[in-house]
């Protein structure tokens, strides 16, 4: 009887194991190819969009356009557009600016990147990024979660396994310690390798970023190091800091955090923006890291520029191989 517990004991371990691995399998099979090696020349909006989403795409063009002097961002977030602001050639930028004209008091910062999620302009970023191979199609990881759905089962069956080795214990029909002792522990480790394997493979799972994007904004990353402010250009100032590490880089602590208040979700200490709305994770999430986070102070004022669209290419933006 207690042999036999314990040979059960081993299956269960085995049956969360193997139906983490489908899952993994499914995953790896859509995010994590071979990267192609082709060099990627994006934007500033692009490695927005890569690093944290539709958030972070919404950010830099905020903080592009109040740096430019295009809109302004009170303390309390309230983002209002300046009379005479010329039109950008940035379409994400437009699309701040058309947002504000329509709302002659402004709005705050949060409900404008509310507003502005299912802007074509930001559809056309992820449709890019998408046909370049850097993050997955909508819905990519259906079958992945199906599986996962196995893992809980799994995860189950180790728990109700676990809770009648007791009740045998406990009634003293499970005799030999010794046997009786490695079940307990080998149905213990697979609740917990279980549960650890649920949390792991959701956040993956919400991460779109496949392998190549995540290589695409290593390189970025190498080539414009953060701390390391370029100012000849809008863009280099301000775009692509904003874009790589979020608003904590901004420069500008006011300015950061004008943008960030009353957001649970975004803090000047923070990325301000790796998560969508449906909970959807971008680059800067992967693996339990945020760039965007740390330590970095946005103290000192931000390099400036005239313009509120700058260039559109950025140097680092290639991947590596």
């Amino acid at each position: 009887m207690d042999l036999v517990l314990l040979i059960a004991a081993f299956g269960v371990f085995f049956l969360v194991s193997a139906a983490e691995q489908r899952v993994e399998r499914v995953r790896r099979r859509i995010s994590e190819t071979t990267p192609s090696g082709t060099g990627h020349q994006l934007s500033h909006y692009e490695l927005a969009y890569l690093s944290g989403g539709p958030r972070r795409a919404v950010n830099t063009a905020l903080a592009v356009l109040a740096t430019a002097g295009a809109v302004r961002v009170s303390r309390t977030s309230q983002v209002t557009p300046v009379h005479g602001a010329r039109p950008s050639a940035e379409p994400i930028e437009q699309a701040v600016l058309d947002a504000l004209a329509a709302r002659p008091g402004g709005c705050r910062a949060g409900e404008l990147r509310r507003a502005l999620e299912p802007h074509p302009a930001l559809l056309s970023l992820a449709g890019g990024l998408e046909a370049r191979g850097l993050i997955v199609r909508e819905n990519a990881f259906v079958m992945a979660w199906q599986r996962l759905d196995r893992v809980r089962l799994a995860v189950a069956a180790a728990v109700g396994y676990l809770v009648l080795l007791f009740v045998l214990a406990a009634t003293g029909v499970a005799g030999k310690e010794s046997y009786l002792v490695g079940a307990f522990l080998i149905s213990a480790f697979a609740v917990f390798t279980g549960l650890s394997a649920l949390h792991r493979q959701k956040r993956r799972l919400r991460n779109v970023v496949t392998r190549e994007g995540r290589d695409v904004l290593v390189s970025a990353r190498a080539y414009h190091r953060r701390g390391v402010r370029d100012h000849s250009t809008l863009v280099t100032a301000v775009g692509i800091p904003v874009a790589l590490y979020g608003l904590s880089d901004l420069g500008d602590r006011t300015l950061c955090d004008g943008l960030s208040a009353g957001d649970p979700n975004g803090d000047c200490a923070g990325s301000c923006g790796s998560h969508a709305g449906d909970g959807t994770t971008f680059g800067d999430s992967y693996g339990g890291s945020d760039f965007g986070g740390g330590s970095s102070s946005c103290g000192g004022s931000s390099g400036g520029g005239s313009s509120c669209g700058g260039g559109s290419s950025c140097g680092g933006g290639s991947s590596g191989s």
